[in-house]
């Protein structure tokens, strides 16, 4: 059977959740023994490298002009380095599935600034679904009924805002015609080399790491990072709307938190349980009847 478009954007935001949900738990992991900014070099450079074998393999698209380069540097900040070392930083403080959660605020902040960047209309009902999913991240969230905004839930806040402008950008580039490795691979590149001027620190930290600190980072590298972005393009690439793909970011706090639970042992609340429902509800109504 051939696959539509629709069906190829709904595989590859699939695929996206799930590495990127297990970012959460595996981060922490990691946190336990090194900085947030070794971390983020530890990803950001152990994906670039990754995206560039591949890229080499599927042969190199060399940017060949001063605001090719520009919209990458974008990317490489807003999608990888410096959304790493914010992200990281606000993970090292907070539950791994308190994290994920306010992560899930980004499609409806991505579909804010794609109304006025592209246009991208939501019908009345999608944005009732779009709603509704949100009300299942409430759920989870205030439960316990103790709304606390520590300085980690801020940190992720501002990695929430940034990523939000990445999907904008990567958005653009996949409308002209460029491929999901491509945008994943240079995107990816450029982050490395802002990472690079940190690179002394974070290998003395990363050798006298515990080899569980060691496998989680490879995970995140090879995993979350690189091959995540490439099946995020890819989604993007095929999708017909923004919120096609960024409204699948509403299953990974559900991931997130399942694993945690196992990874980690923080088990969640009965808000989940009662969240969840609404979430993966709202998401199938939303891509039937938007």
């Amino acid at each position: 059977m051939l696959m539509t478009n629709r069906m190829k954007a709904i595989l590859g935001a699939s695929a996206t959740i799930a590495v990127w949900a297990t970012a959460f738990p595996f981060g922490k992991v990691a946190l336990q023994s090194v900085d947030a900014l070794t971390l983020s070099v530890a990803r950001v450079v152990g994906g670039a490298i990754l995206m560039l074998i591949i890229g080499v393999f599927k042969g190199l698209h060399i940017p060949t002009s001063w605001r090719e380069w520009g919209i990458y540097i974008l990317l490489g900040a807003t999608g990888n380095f410096v959304y790493q070392v914010v992200f990281n930083e606000g993970l090292r403080t907070i539950p791994a599935a308190t994290s994920s959660i306010i992560m899930a605020l980004t499609p409806m902040v991505t579909a804010l600034m794609a109304l006025f960047v592209y246009k991208d209309r939501i019908r009345p009902i999608g944005w009732l679904f779009t709603v509704t999913a949100f009300v299942g991240v409430a759920v989870i969230i205030l439960w316990n009924s103790t709304l606390t905004i520590p300085m980690g839930a801020i940190w992720t806040l501002i990695g929430m805002v940034l990523f939000a402008i990445y999907n904008i950008l990567n958005r653009g580039l996949s409308l002209k015609g460029y491929n999901s490795i491509t945008i994943a691979m240079w995107s990816m590149f450029t982050g490395a080399i802002m990472a690079l001027p940190f690179a002394d620190h974070a290998i003395d930290m990363i050798v006298a790491a515990p080899i569980s600190a060691k496998l989680a980072m490879l995970y995140l590298a090879f995993f979350s990072s690189a091959l995540g972005f490439v099946f995020w393009s890819y989604a993007f690439e095929h999708a017909e709307k923004v919120s096609d793909v960024t409204n699948f970011m509403y299953i990974s706090p559900i991931v997130a938190a399942i694993v945690a639970a196992f990874l980690l042992g923080e088990i969640p609340n009965m808000g989940l349980y009662i969240g969840a429902p609404v979430i993966l509800g709202s998401l199938y109504l939303f891509n039937r009847y938007r």
